[in-house]
């Protein structure tokens, strides 16, 4: 009997002991309590000796994967850009391919509210957008020259780049999402991206599959580009 009654003491100071161990074992309270012994209520002077890297947002492994946010950023800013550019090319009088024209608008904005997403995210997660130390990669930038993109693009040419833009865009996120081990990463990816990325392919595969056709079609092509170019708009 008192064997029993020793054990189950023993049980409970186990437990306290580590209840004790997880309250003082905290980086931001041990910060804290270190300013409060230095005087804490002496002013700004105490004050300015807070870390804020002692209580931050940051946690979990996301801060590795940074420069590949940083780059799906960038991607997504430039993408906007040329989206942009390619629907007014097809809003011109010379072009009058005005279902395009709206159809990319869209894409376009599509992509700088992911762009936007991201960078929230990662402001949220105790993260910045500014570039990493010694990683000249990182940060925001348009590395591209999007002038080196501008042409008189035609329909199937449009959509067959943004579709390989999207398959490109789809296969690195997937690459992130499988590697990371951040749970809270991974959902925002999966919520934010990998559903939409889905529905869009296969949108822009169904366009490709009734677009083709009709370019092969030595008559009644243009009928048959016009009638498709409003079921856009």
């Amino acid at each position: 009997m008192a064997g029993m009654f020793m054990s189950q003491i023993a049980v409970i100071l186990v437990a306290l002991f580590g209840c004790a161990n997880l309250v003082h074992a905290g980086k931001c309270s041990d910060h804290l309590l270190s300013l409060s012994a230095d005087g804490w209520s002496d002013g700004y002077e105490s004050a300015s000796q807070y870390d804020f890297s002692a209580c931050t947002a940051v946690f979990s492994t996301f801060e590795r994967h940074l420069p590949q946010v940083h780059n799906l950023i960038n991607e997504h800013i430039a993408q906007s850009f040329v989206y942009s550019i390619m629907s007014s090319h097809f809003d011109t009088d010379a072009e009058n391919r005005l279902g395009f024209a709206k159809y990319l608008d869209h894409l376009a904005d599509t992509m700088w509210h992911d762009a936007i997403a991201l960078v929230k995210y990662t402001g949220k997660r105790g993260s910045s957008v500014a570039p990493i130390l010694d990683d000249e990669n990182t940060g925001l930038r348009l590395s591209a020259n999007l002038n080196d993109g501008i042409k008189p693009w035609t329909e199937i040419e449009a959509l067959a780049l943004i579709q390989d833009h999207h398959h490109n865009l789809a296969s690195k996120i997937h690459h992130l999402h499988g590697n990371t081990r951040d749970t809270s990463f991974s959902h925002f990816l999966e919520n934010q991206f990998t559903s939409q990325h889905v529905e869009r392919i296969r949108e822009l595969a169904g366009h490709m599959t009734n677009l083709v056709p009709m370019y092969q079609e030595t008559s009644g092509s243009d009928l048959a580009l016009y009638l498709f170019d409003q079921s856009l708009a």
